[in-house]
């Protein structure tokens, strides 16, 4: 306590204050504002995130931060439990955060003629073909089914939304294509509204590489015979992995990135509907990951040509070698610069390798930079299936139910 030198009153100054609450906090067992800040600081969060998660009032989370107010034990032994288990933190959070589309102001109306150059931009009849939105030529209804499916309260802000999904990501596009931001910041938001719906374990890198050897002894078989496998494995490590079709101008084969500090995503096209490039896009995808993101903020900017883009080559690089193990690879060419290799040795290979022959036979040519397997002759042989329709859809299935428990009409 202070004590005047003239008139002898006492007072409790600031320091004596923080030693009494400090000393209250341990008595009600309540969690201090620095235990307060760390939840927030782990998990990335503002206070009206925590707020909208926790189910605990904003104004609450303020002061106990600030150090106004003491928050009870049971809501502090809440949050320590949550802070000791990112399990239970990501579950919290699917159900309390990711699955709830904030409420919008929406009026059904005409498109207005900015809203209408909006509508051109998007791929409607595929949205209608796969089920996300109901099918009508009627700009008010389209209008109304896009607007409703992502939570925007017109078009115009539906556009800047679908805009900055493209600057959230680590994506694999493909340069060579007619690109619209708004048709591939849709795609990417589907895939997102799909894998937030997702459970997965807490996101770990260090397990995803180990996951990541797992996973070639997949690719002796066709994709969707072991895509809920592959779904599994990944999301063993935190990785939810989802399967979006691709739409006109959407130019993307493949995107990722950290949902939050706890969760991953992988968003796959199936743009190349062969098995060698389903995979390839698949371990480029897990390359950035384990390459190139350590925080939600960590994305890429567009680039103009993946081969002058130095993560792109890295991200290449890392799927190549974990598909084919490089020296093998090098060994096999020389052997065969001398005798046109036969079917026989891509069969002896790919089974040393325990991949697929058609992943083997790619590698093998990109790598000598010429057909040392004709594709034409590999078809012929079916040792470089494509991806039927039926087969790509059954993958799609499993993540438009996600988005939409109930496909329109």
């Amino acid at each position: 306590m202070l004590c005047c030198d003239q008139c002898g009153d006492t007072v409790i100054g600031d320091e004596g204050n923080e030693k009494i609450e400090n000393q209250l906090r341990k008595i009600t067992n309540a969690l201090t504002p620095k235990e307060w800040q760390t939840f927030l600081d782990r998990y990335e969060l503002t206070q009206q995130q925590a707020s909208i998660i926790t189910g605990l009032g904003e104004k609450n989370i303020s002061r106990w931060l600030r150090g106004k107010a003491r928050a009870s034990e049971s809501i502090s032994n809440y949050i320590r439990l949550l802070l000791a288990s990112p399990e239970a933190f990501e579950t919290l959070k699917q159900r309390r955060f990711n699955n709830e589309e904030p409420a919008t102001s929406f009026v059904e109306r005409q498109p207005n003629v900015a809203e209408k150059v909006v509508l051109k931009e998007v791929d409607y009849p595929k949205l209608v073909k796969i089920g996300i939105v109901a099918s009508s030529r009627s700009p008010l209804t389209q209008r109304t089914e896009l607007c409703q499916l992502t939570s925007h309260d017109n078009l115009i802000e539906f556009a800047d939304g679908m805009k900055a999904h493209c600057l959230k990501q680590a994506a694999f596009k493909d340069t060579q294509q007619h690109f619209s931001p708004i048709s591939g910041g849709l795609w990417i938001k589907l895939g997102e509204m799909a894998a937030h719906r997702m459970s997965v374990a807490p996101y770990n890198r260090e397990k995803l590489s180990d996951v990541a050897d797992d996973l070639r002894q997949f690719t002796l078989k066709e994709p969707q015979e072991v895509f809920n496998d592959v779904r599994e494995r990944l999301a063993s490590a935190g990785v939810a992995l989802v399967v979006v079709p691709i739409f006109k101008r959407s130019a993307y084969r493949g995107c990722t990135r950290l949902l939050s500090p706890t969760k991953a995503m992988i968003i796959h096209g199936l743009k190349f509907k062969n098995i060698a490039e389903f995979w390839k896009v698949l371990f480029h995808e897990i390359a950035h990951l384990i390459l190139h993101i350590e925080t939600p903020d960590d994305v890429f900017a567009e680039y103009e040509n993946r081969s002058n883009d130095r993560k792109e080559q890295e991200a290449d690089e890392w799927a190549d070698k974990s598909l084919i193990y490089s020296e093998d690879l090098l060994s096999f060419i020389v052997r065969h610069c001398s005798r046109r290799a036969t079917l026989y040795d891509l069969h002896l290979f790919a089974a040393d390798q325990k991949v697929h022959p058609a992943i083997a036979a790619e590698a093998v040519n990109r790598k000598a930079k010429t057909e040392i397997f004709p594709y034409a002759h590999l078809s012929k042989q079916g040792l470089f299936p494509l991806l039927s329709p039926e087969q790509a859809e059954a993958m799609w299935e499993i993540s438009r139910v996600k988005i939409m428990p109930t496909p329109s009409k």
